[in-house]
Parts: C-alpha cells; structure tokens; sequence
C-alpha cells in the first residue's frame, strides 16, 4: 500500500510539476506578447507620423481649379472616401485632385505621353 500512495504522490508532484511548467512557459509567453506589443506600439507610433505628414500634404495641397466634371467610382473607393472625409474632414474632391497630381508626378513619362499623341494626331489631322 505504501508503494502504492508514493506511485500515487510521484505522480501528483510530475502533474504539478508539469503544471509549473506549464504555467511558467505561459508567463514567457506573456512576456513575449508585451514585447510584441511594444513593437507594434512603436510602428503604429511611427505610421501615425507618416499619416499626418500624409494628411497635412493633403489639406495643403493647392486646388484653384473651378472646372467641374463627373466621374464615376465604384462602391467601394466611394465607401473610402465618406469614410475619409468623417474622419480628417477632408473634401472628397481635393483627395481625387491630389491623388491625380501624385499619379502625374510619379509618371512623368505619361505627361510626354500625351503630348506625343496629341502632336501625331494634329498631324494626322493636317
């Protein structure tokens, strides 16, 4: 009987002792959990800076043109862009303007482009 409860008693300590395991396992866990967080924390930190610089680029940015036209856009860049306006209460129009400006400036051969084909068909025209 006695060797029975010390099987027994060996047993609870190797559960118990797994249990701390365990549990001291899933402490470093939480550990490493918190330094993902800081992490995480400081590339948010760093994204919010290049999201007002982005933003303050936007509200800056010059529109003095008085044309008018209509476009069409799909649900979702619509969806985006109410969401945009409620959030930085910046008007939908100077998102589309600088969005194009920005396109236009990336790709300066577009500009050269454009003034190709319209100088050939002038030509064509002639």
């Amino acid at each position: 009987m006695s060797e029975i409860k010390s099987l027994a008693d060996q047993l609870k300590s190797r559960i118990q002792e797994e249990k701390g395991l365990l549990e001291k396992s899933q402490a470093s866990r939480g550990a490493e959990k918190i330094g993902v967080k800081k992490t995480e924390s400081k590339e948010t930190a760093v994204n919010a800076k290049g999201l007002a610089s982005f933003l303050s680029s936007l509200r800056d940015f010059n529109m003095d043109g008085q044309e008018k036209i209509l476009i069409r856009i799909d649900n979702r860049t619509m969806s985006k862009l109410r969401q945009l306006k409620a959030a930085s209460n910046i008007d939908m129009t100077r998102v589309i303007v600088f969005s194009l400006h920005q396109f236009l400036k990336s790709h300066p051969w577009l500009n050269e482009y454009i003034s190709q084909t319209l100088k050939k068909m002038t030509h064509e025209l002639d």
